[in-house]
């Protein structure tokens, strides 16, 4: 390994975090001749009246304290940022380091998209981040060239790697990414920190940049002493998580208090009050208000510790505009504080936008002051579950304060848990209303299915275009009553009436040859008979061909006569705005064009009842108890009594993935039809059937679909049971 290649030199070595026995009271062993603190060789400062070894005492009982204070800090309740902080500058003060540098490490999952041979494949891949967590003294991060980071960093993690302590030789100026060195004029101790072994994600390493000239006694000195402090900082950062673990664990316990609480309440207002309260108290911000957001405006509807809301007020709008900015459905964003030095910032700043679901649209904003220490990042798991029961439990007081009586039924039920037994009134009354639900729901009703139709004509006449034409002419209007035989539309073909006008000129033209012929063989007639026969001959030809054309004629009369659309019953032409879909428009063979309604026909209705629900329909109709109409909506005309003709197959319906089962229904013929007709529904109109059952319990009629499910998955289970004993037999 290339950490290990540059680590061999003789000026440093790796050393164990452990110490030997002589040393353990001390952070490193000094001696008259030579104290760490100084670099070997170096000349002692001018004192000649102090003695050397007081001089040792006295530093020795400074580390102490030093070592000492950082032991009690540990075992204290301050932050991590107050703890590194502290580390980093007792450190430099008993080292009289150049500098000292904390730096954490962490692992993130990024996705890498790789296309081998034209196919897209993703993979996910963990990459390592490295940043400062506290810097102090005159050579720090800052002192490395940029063209030199990235071997600092790798330098870093090969340390990590490694899970040694180490003294890193300077290489000033190094700037190759490959290979880890210190690009420093100093030489660096780097001590990784075991904080939490199971967590190799979130690691820290601590850097100190020693002064130059030192010998390998003195950095063996100097690195003993870092990796002193750097056991007190993982023993920390593990009790420091700890705490993090049991304040989460309290957190959630608090929420899980509130989110029961506002489930209870019986108004929407108290609801609201109640949370902005809430998140004020637990998380600790200054200002909390509740906004529902519909489309793109917010409503601010409640502030935390706050009865009357100026919403004109610029702490209102303040509120109103973030969550008009920052909402998102079952998201919170956390916001970083405006420190623009062009306007006064306001003194309370949105921090944390929490939304629960779309459905709800409701919206938290959260302020508190600049210099407010709040770990926003830890705590918006929790603000965000709160946040969506809050929307759940308003959501549901809204719909319980929409039915009659909903609120005091609430109020009613919270009372009820709230006295317990001693309530003897309050029991009475719910054995009373379990009484009457009971009543209710085995009351016997009458099953009723309502089911989408369509309605057609048994005798309808559907015209379709005979060749491709144009509409010339339309003689009729929807609605309008006709007689067998009426001319109904008239069509023009360019191309048939160019070969009709071809034809006529070439009768004319072969007319007159013949007339010439005919005149020719008179005047042959005395003559030779060679002569005459030939004439003869080309008369028989134009006469032929003159026959052709006449055949060919009468075709394409039949043709143009089939472009004249006629009724072929009397009727009721049913289309709808048929001048201005088909007039002068051209059309092609085969294209629908109008339809006739027979003057005596019957009327049918397709329905589609879902397969769930035919059994009763088919029972009923075997008892004879079956009532079926068909309502015709946006008509003046009554409902019609229908009988049931026949069952169809079943199909799916692609929209929902639901199964029907079709059946064709006649109306009655003690109906008025020709109100039907002269009504305005013309054939395919949408229609409703309603199908009237065998009485049930409402219970059974209300979850009629929950209980014929459970049924028939009973069925399978037995037949699924029985089916191996069967198969033994």
């Amino acid at each position: 390994m290339r950490l290990r290649r540059i680590f061999t030199k003789p000026t440093f070595t790796y050393l164990s975090n452990h110490v030997n026995s002589a040393t353990t009271d001390a952070p490193f062993v000094f001696s008259p001749a030579s104290s760490p603190l100084r670099p070997s060789g170096a000349a002692p400062a001018s004192q000649p009246h102090r003695n050397p070894d007081a001089l040792v005492d006295e530093t020795r009982r400074e580390i102490s304290e030093i070592v000492r204070e950082v032991a009690l800090a540990v075992r204290s309740e301050r932050s991590r940022s107050e703890f590194l902080g502290m580390l980093a500058d007792r450190i430099l003060r008993a080292m009289a380091a150049e500098g000292v540098v904390i730096w954490r490490t962490e692992a993130v999952a990024e996705r890498i998209v790789d296309a081998p041979a034209g196919a897209k494949t993703r993979r996910d891949s963990m990459r390592t981040t490295i940043s400062v967590v506290h810097r102090i003294g005159t050579i720090t991060d800052r002192s490395i060239p940029e063209a030199s980071h990235a071997s600092h960093h790798r330098m870093l993690l090969e340390v990590m790697e490694a899970a040694q302590p180490v003294v890193v030789p300077p290489t000033p100026d190094a700037s190759d990414p490959e290979v880890p060195t210190n690009p420093t004029h100093f030489p660096a101790a780097v001590v990784p920190i075991e904080c939490d072994s199971e967590r190799q994600n979130d690691a820290y390493v601590l850097e100190v940049f020693l002064e130059q000239g030192g010998g390998v006694a003195t950095q063996r000195g100097y690195l003993r002493f870092v990796a002193q402090m750097a056991d007190l900082a993982g023993e920390f950062l593990r009790g420091d998580r700890l705490r993090d673990l049991q304040r989460r664990q309290q957190c959630s316990e608090q929420v899980d208090a509130v989110i029961a609480s506002i489930h209870g309440l019986s108004s929407r207002k108290q609801i609201e009050a109640r949370i902005v309260d809430a998140v004020s108290d637990l998380f600790g911000f200054d200002r909390v208000g509740l906004c529902y957001v519909r489309g793109a405006e917010a409503e601010l509807c409640a502030v935390s510790y706050v009865n009357t809301i100026d919403v004109r007020g610029a702490a209102a709008r303040q509120i109103v505009e973030a969550a008009e900015s920052f909402y998102a459905p079952k998201t919170t964003s956390l916001l970083e504080a405006d420190a623009s030095s062009d306007k006064v910032a306001p003194a309370l700043q949105p921090r944390v936008v929490a939304a629960s679901d779309a459905a709800d649209a409701l919206c938290l904003v959260c302020l508190s002051k600049v210099d407010n220490p709040i770990d926003c990042q830890a705590i918006a798991g929790e603000l965000q579950r709160l946040t969506e029961h809050a929307g759940l439990a308003t959501r549901h007081r809204r719909s319980i304060e929409a039915i009659p009586g909903g609120r005091w039924l609430v109020s009613f039920a919270n009372q009820t848990r709230g006295n317990g037994s001693g309530n003897w009134f309050a029991r009475m009354v719910a054995i009373g209303m379990f009484t009457l639900a009971l009543v209710v729901a085995f009351f016997p009703v009458p099953m009723v299915i309502t089911t989408p139709a369509t309605l057609r004509p048994s005798n309808i006449q559907t015209l379709f275009a005979a060749r491709s034409a144009i509409v010339q002419q339309i003689h009729v209007a929807h609605g309008e009553r006709v007689r067998k035989g009426q001319d109904l539309v008239t069509m023009s073909d360019p191309e048939l009436e160019q070969q009709i006008t071809s034809l006529i000129g070439r009768r004319a033209v072969l007319s007159q040859k013949q007339a010439a012929i005919t005149t020719a063989l008179v005047d042959t007639a005395s003559h030779r008979s060679e002569r005459h026969e030939q004439i003869q001959s080309e008369r028989s030809l134009v006469v032929e061909e003159l026959q052709a054309i006449d055949d060919q004629m009468q075709i394409l009369e039949q043709v143009k006569d089939s472009l004249v659309l006629r009724a072929s019953h009397d009727g009721v032409v049913d289309s709808w705005q048929i001048e201005r879909r088909l007039l002068g428009r051209p059309v092609g063979r085969g294209d629908k064009l109008l339809e006739v309604i027979g003057k005596e026909t019957s009327w049918l209705v397709d329905a589609r009842v879902p397969v769930s629900r035919i059994v009763p329909v088919r029972a009923a109709l075997k008892s004879e108890t079956l009532r079926t109409a068909v309502i015709i909506d946006g008509t003046d005309t009554p409902n019609h009594t229908a009988i049931v003709q026949q069952f169809g197959p079943s199909t799916r319906n692609a929209k929902d993935d639901s199964d029907s089962k079709a059946v064709v229904l006649r109306i009655d013929e003690g109906d008025d039809i020709g109100a039907i007709a002269g009504a305005g529904p013309v054939s395919g109109a949408p229609v409703r059937v309603l199908f009237r059952c065998d009485t049930k319990p409402a219970i059974q009629v209300l979850f009629y679909d929950a209980l014929e499910s459970v049924r028939s998955t009973i069925g399978l289970y037995r037949s699924a049971r029985s089916q191996p004993t069967e198969n033994a037999s």
